[in-house]
Order: structure tokens, then sequence, then C-alpha cells
């Protein structure tokens, strides 16, 4: 026994050391391969912190070509007048150059998130660049009338198309004007008309002064400047409109216009013009063209009063507002009337406009004192006129509709319900120069649908209640209207 294990032992003993032998040599294989990747990754660590250096170098590279050629730029380039923009906080940008002016312009009320009411001339939805430095755009808008008076205009009329071209001529003079073609046109049927309804060039100076000239949208109230059909929501313009201020209301003239900023918040606007005198009391027959019937309208000259009056006239308004979604406006207009240059006619009026969220509430007034000597009176012109409009209006969306009709009723779409009160006095003189009454009154809801800002589905329903002698009389009437921009 003792034999055999002397026999074993020596190859017990070398299988063990071939075991230890084999473990010895796997160990050190392993640990030359993890060498080998440490060594490996060292190197890619190496290169990744070289490749960021690089980019690194590259980037102040970059930027320091870019200052560079600003530099050069603003040195070769003329320089151009730096316009003050009024924003939150009293901050200013600007370098507003010539191709920019317009079409921003056109977007701050949207950027504001402010009702079309709070723009003017310059800020227009249809703004698109044509050409070198020219807009064109306009819009059109379509009726249906049905009144309860017979008599009265009926059925469907293609009222006005107005293309519009408003120019960037350089950083500091603009173009803008407005062609009118109502009713169709000369000879297109009731009324037609084509005439220019405005047509100014501007000097840019700084933002509280600068100058326009020509044929001049008078700022007299604030409907006048933003008349357009798309941005009302109902058809008819307010009574005092028709009436009191006949919009569209332009004169031949030049004056002033700007804006001052009070404070961080709050800006005031202002437009001063002395004008040719667009309003002409008397026919050279001595047919009053003032009277109970069509108030101011029918006395308006537009061009025929270019020789017409021999002393100016003179129109002016100012806006301010506290803060964004308020504005109040008071204006004035005077100039005389008759051909001998012995009659005064003076407006005056106030406006105001307020937004807060979905809800608008407007309201515009105007009272006309007018001068008359014994021909003025025997022609049956009135001593003054006045009136005023109130309207509220609400913008909602059902969330049902969108879910039930994406495609119609989409996220930009909206509808909008609106309440107006309108009250007008004009007066006539009977056979003893007496007063003689004539009160219109009217009540108008309406509801419309805006596919997008720029396209408007209108209906209304007018309540006429009018008191003239003494004695009331009623015509209602039902509209439906579309109006678009393009």
């Amino acid at each position: 026994m003792r034999q055999l294990i002397l026999m074993v032992m020596p190859f017990v003993l070398f299988l063990f050391v071939s075991s230890v032998f084999a473990q010895s040599s796997e160990t050190d294989v392993l640990k030359s391969k993890v060498e080998m990747l440490e060594k490996e990754l060292k190197e890619i660590k190496d290169l990744l912190k070289q490749q960021v250096e690089k980019d690194v170098q590259n980037d102040k590279d970059i930027v320091s070509l870019k200052e560079e050629v600003q530099k050069k730029v603003v040195a070769e380039a003329p320089a151009t007048p730096v316009v003050k923009e009024h924003v939150a906080g009293g901050e200013e940008y600007g370098n507003i150059t010539e191709e920019s002016y317009l079409a921003r312009k056109s977007a701050e009320i949207t950027e504001k998130k402010l009702a079309p009411s709070f723009g003017g001339v310059y800020t227009k939805p249809f703004l698109r660049r044509f050409g070198r430095n020219t807009y064109v755009g306009g819009y059109m808008d379509f009726e249906f009338r049905a009144p309860e008076n017979e008599a009265d205009a009926h059925g469907f009329t293609q009222k006005r198309f107005i293309p519009f071209i408003y120019s960037d001529i350089s950083d500091r003079v603009k173009l803008a004007a407005e062609i009118e073609f109502e009713y169709g046109g000369v000879g297109g049927g009731r009324s037609g008309e084509v005439i220019l309804e405005f047509g100014t060039i501007d000097f840019l100076l700084t933002d509280w002064i600068n100058w326009r000239g020509g044929y001049v949208l008078t700022p007299l109230g604030k409907l006048n400047l933003v008349h357009d059909s798309p941005l009302q929501d109902l058809t008819d313009r307010p009574l005092v409109d028709q009436l009191i201020i006949p919009s569209t209301l332009t004169d031949l003239g030049m004056g002033f216009f700007g804006t001052l900023y009070p404070s961080e918040l709050s800006k005031l606007d202002y437009e001063i013009y002395v004008t040719n005198g667009i309003f002409q009391g008397l026919d050279t027959d001595g047919t009053a063209r003032m009277g109970e019937s069509n108030g101011l309208r029918s006395a308006k000259g537009g061009y025929f009063n270019d020789n017409y009056n021999q002393s100016p006239g003179v129109v002016g308004r100012v806006a301010y507002s506290p803060f964004i979604g308020l504005e109040c406006g008071g204006s004035a207009y005077t100039s005389r009337y008759d051909e001998d240059n012995d009659n005064q006619l003076t407006i005056s009026a106030l406006d105001f406009t307020y937004q807060r969220g979905p809800f608008e509430f407007l309201g515009e007034g105007a009272y006309a004192f007018i001068e008359t000597n014994e021909l003025a009176e025997d022609s049956g012109i009135t001593d003054d006129m006045w009136g005023y409009y109130l309207e509220a209006r609400y913008h909602f969306m059902p969330s049902v509709l969108k879910t039930w009709s994406p495609k119609v009723f989409t996220e930009n779409s909206t509808f909008t319900g609106v309440l107006r009160w309108d009250q007008v006095q004009t007066a006539g003189r009977d056979d003893d120069f007496e007063s003689v009454h004539w009160l219109r009154n009217r009540i108008t809801p309406g509801l419309n649908y805006r596919y997008t800002e720029d396209t408007v589905f209108k209906l209304d329903y007018q309540i006429n209640m009018e008191e003239k002698d003494m004695t009331d009389t009623a015509n209602n009437a039902f509209l439906f209207s579309v109006a678009t921009y393009f």
C-alpha cells in the first residue's frame, strides 16, 4: 500500500503543479487584455479632449469672424433710423430696416393679443410683401338685407371692393393708399363710384413727430380710422358714423403725427392736420346739403372742395392708453362750410376701447355745432346734431364644435356675440325756424363666425325706433353679410 501511494504521489503532484501553472497563465492573459483596454480608453479620452478643444476654438473663430463682418457691413452701409418700440418694461429695440417696417407694424396688434379696433392705418392684417418694398391687399364685403319697409333697399349687394397699396419707398418715406369700388363702381348700380379713399406720403422723423401729406384719412373719432368691414362685428356702421361723422371721411391736407410714452406701460398717440375742408353745406343753387334726413353725410365734398373753401379746416385727435387693453380718444374738426365763409362747422368726438380677455366694450360719441346765418336757415340747415353708440362684444368657441368638425372650427376660428345701442338726433326747422325733433334709436344684436381673423360671416337684426315730429315709427331689418381681407 505504501508503495502504491509512493507511485501515485508524483502523478498527483504533477497534476497540481500543471493546474497552478495553467491558472497563472490565464491570469496573465486577462491582465494583459485589461491593460490593453485601459490603454485604448486613455487614447480615446485624449482624442476626445483634443476634439473638444478644437470645437471651442472654432466657435471662437466663428464669433470673431462674424463680428469683423458685422463691423465691415455697418461701416459700409448707410445709417438707418432707430425706431423705438414701446413694450412692457419700457425697453426699446430697433434699427428697423425698410423691409420690415410695415410688416412689423401689421403684426403688433397680434403680438399684443389686442382686438383689431385698437389698430390704425399701419396695422392692417392684409400686409404681404410684393415686389421690392411694396405690399398689396384689400378687402371685399357682400351682404343680404331684408327690411320691413319694402321701399328701402333690399336683396343682395356687393357693397365694397377695396384694393390697398402700401410701400416702403425708403427707410423714412412711406406711401399708403386705398381705392374704393362701391356698388360695383361707376355704372355698376345704386350710387356706384370709384374713388381714392385715401392716399398719403409719410416722412418718418422720430417716434414723437412725423410728417404726412395727401388725401388724409380724417382722425375724427376712432371708427373712421378702423372702418374696414372685416374688422367690424356688425354689418352696418354705427349711425353716428353714418350721419355725424360720415365715414369714410377723408380730406386733402397735411400735418404731423407721432407717439409719446409717458410711462413704461402707457402711450399717447396724436394726429393733427390742416386741410381744404371736406364739408360743403350748400349747393351753388342754395340747396342745403346738411339736414334732418342725411345729417352731414350729403355734405361731404371730397375733391369738389379743392377750390370751394378759402378758409382751411383743422382736424386732430389725441389717444391715451394707460395700459395695454384700454384706449381713450378725443378729437375735433372745424372749418367753414359755405362759399362766402360766413358759417363755421365744428365737430367734437370722444371714443374709447376696452378689452379684457374675450370681452370688448367700445363706443363713440360726436356733437356737431353748425353756425347758421339767414341764408343757411332759409335753406333748412339745422344748428346742431349729435349721436353716439355703445357696443359690447364677447368672443367664444365651443370645444364641442372643434371636436365635431376640426376642419371647419379650427384653433384660429371664433364666434362673437355682439350687442350695439345707437342713438342719433338730427334736427330740422319749420317755417318759423322752430326746432323739429328727429331722434333715431337702434338696437342691434348679432352673431358672427370667423373661420380666421381675416374672414367673417355676420348675422344681424336691427331694431329701429324713430321719433319724428312726436310720431314713433319702426323699420326693423334682417342682415347677413360676409367680409374678408385678401
